[in-house]
């Protein structure tokens, strides 16, 4: 009960941190109203069913509004009166109004009732659809209590023209998946698996079919195959499959911040790699081999993307943070140094580089012109499938979850890199683009703490359309991060089956007091190929006394002995 107080208070804070964001901004001081959404001049597919028409006013809700909304060349209107600060049209008449625009403007109009003014701003459709679903996370934050609720993620997956809510793919993954990717053909699907107290490095690649397989015969280790503890960080597969390049020798500033005061809410965490090479899977082989000129060193390299044609690997390189006295360690642990980055005192600013992937055997890494030597961080390459345009982030330092963080956009080739329009003033991010390469999307936190969904449009000159918000994936108190693009057909669902026993399993049905769901898990847990560490062991052996097998717990005990942090015991 305790804790349920505890998360509930936490959630009121972020609700009082979210109306804070809302209404701090620049709104009208004049008697009148302001539409939030949609953005002026935006642009949406043509496929978008009806959206919520969103608005503020000043001095409080009056009694009623009157809203318009119409086509410039007058063929269509919609009258109607609305009590609410939003209003959706339904949808025989929103298709009404999408065909005779004839892809010229609409125009929406809302005031107050009795009112002779009237705000009012123009949007129309693009002739090009979106044409592909997107696979993404949602997720509570801060990320102290995420931690603690693990199993409260979700996988969900959006139809853009679907008049539905998102299917969910894969409720209450009970670990920290993320970074996951797909083939050019959209045919499989690669899962990265951050166990909660396990295994960091664990990596699954299914078959994209009606349901997803996550088990120990898709299952891959990094740390298993390094012999070492390692993250496996920002693992991609390879366009047709074979390969997948990944993080390895990696070591991260992590720095979860508590959740006073309520400004730490809407960005809750550092992190970012300071060290790591690149390595190349052969999942024909079965063979992880590092990559020469990626490998150095002297500099982090990580966040890696393929080209389209599988040619070429794009990834992000800094000067690497020195290794101490205890080369094995995965996160930095003097807390002088994190606190440094915590403060600013000290900086890491990416440049994105491009090498010759060669068959595994690499070649010389050279900057990208306009993303790299620019005083800025550049980090989260994403390249376009007809293979003209590489969108990334842009911030003073680091990344993940910068505030500062903005989408630039250059030739794949390099040249000079132009800043999106589609830009909002609070983090723009973990963006993909559509199969058809005509559409991105990305999150962005303009309208609180809690990440939205945004489709923008990219013409063939690069230039991003005025946004538009995916109102539909909204769930209160969560965020939503790492949608990604799969070139399948729009309406196709499918379900993800996570079988799979990590420590973070038992560890949860311990807490939940069914301690012969956690006994079953465990004899579950022995009979999978598993390795550990030494403070694997310790902490099994903490959780078998509490599981009443004292035999078992003596087991760990022993090895616990014979086990030092940078070997692996198997069985």
């Amino acid at each position: 009960m305790r804790k349920l107080i505890y998360i509930a208070a936490i959630f009121l804070l972020i609700l009082v941190a979210a109306i804070m964001f809302i209404f701090s901004g620049n709104r009208k001081k004049a008697s009148g109203i302001e539409i939030i959404h949609p953005f002026a001049d935006a642009l949406f597919p043509p496929e978008f069913p009806a959206p919520y028409f969103k608005w503020w006013s000043e001095g409080g809700k009056p009694p009623a509004y009157e809203v318009s909304l119409f086509t410039s060349n007058k063929k269509h209107a919609i009258h109607a009166t609305t009590d609410q600060t939003e209003w959706m049209p339904d949808e025989a008449a929103w298709d009404s109004i999408k065909v005779l625009s004839d892809f010229r403007n609409i125009y929406l109009t809302v005031k107050k009732k009795g009112d002779k003014k009237a705000a009012r701003i123009n949007f129309r459709l693009s002739r090009d659809s979106v044409a592909a679903p997107v696979l993404y996370r949602e997720m509570p934050i801060p990320f102290l209590i995420a931690e603690k609720m693990l199993d409260s993620m979700n996988f969900m997956l959006i139809n853009f023209g679907s008049r539905r809510k998102p299917h969910t793919a894969m409720r209450g993954f009970p670990v920290c998946g993320n970074c996951h990717s797909f083939t050019a053909d959209g045919k499989s699907m690669g899962l990265d698996l951050d166990a909660g107290l396990r295994d960091k490095g664990g990596y699954f690649v299914s078959r994209v079919e009606d349901t997803l397989r996550f088990e120990l015969a898709n299952y891959t280790s990094w740390s298993r195959l390094e012999k070492r503890r390692t993250f496996g960080l920002f693992s991609k597969l390879s366009p047709d499959g074979r390969y997948i390049v990944t993080t390895v020798k990696d070591r991260v500033v992590i720095k979860n911040f508590p959740v006073l005061p309520v400004e730490n809410v809407t960005y809750s965490q550092l992190f970012f790699p300071v060290n790591g090479h690149l390595a190349i899977y052969d999942r024909n082989t079965g063979s992880l081999r590092e990559l020469p000129g990626a490998n150095l060193d002297e500099y982090v390299q990580s966040n890696a993307v393929w080209t389209p044609d599988g040619k070429n690997i794009i990834f992000s390189r800094a000067e690497a943070l020195p290794m101490g006295d205890d080369i094995y360690e995965i996160d930095v642990k003097d807390e002088k140094i994190v606190n440094e980055y915590v403060e600013r005192k000290r900086s890491l600013k990416y440049d994105l580089y491009v090498i010759p992937f060669n068959d595994g055997n690499g070649g010389k890494a050279e900057p990208i012109e306009g993303a790299s030597n620019n005083g800025k961080s550049n980090y989260f390459p994403a390249i376009s499938p007809d293979g003209k345009w590489l969108i990334y982030c842009q911030a003073e330092n680091f990344m993940l979850l910068m505030p500062d963080s903005r989408l630039y956009i250059v030739p794949v080739a390099g040249g000079k890199a132009r800043r999106l329009e589609c830009n909002f003033n609070s983090m723009n991010s973990w963006h993909s683009w559509s199969p058809n390469s005509k559409w991105i999307v990305y999150a962005s936190k303009i309208f609180g703490p809690y990440t939205d969904m945004f489709l923008s449009h990219i013409d063939d000159k690069g230039n991003a359309s005025i946004p538009v918000l995916v109102d539909k994936v909204r769930v209160p108190a969560r965020v939503i991060n790492y949608p990604e693009f799969l070139n399948r057909k729009p309406e196709d669902t499918f379900v993800m089956n996570y079988d799979f026993v990590e420590l973070a399993h038992i560890n949860r049905a311990i807490r939940s007091g069914d301690i012969g769901k956690a006994r079953e898990l465990y004899f579950k847990l022995e009979k999978q190929d598993l390795f550990f560490f030494k403070e694997d062991c310790e902490d099994m052996s903490f959780m078998l006394n509490k599981l009443g097998l004292p035999e078992e717990a003596k087991k760990y005990d022993e090895l616990a002995k014979h086990t030092i942090n940078t070997s692996v015991f198997s069985h």
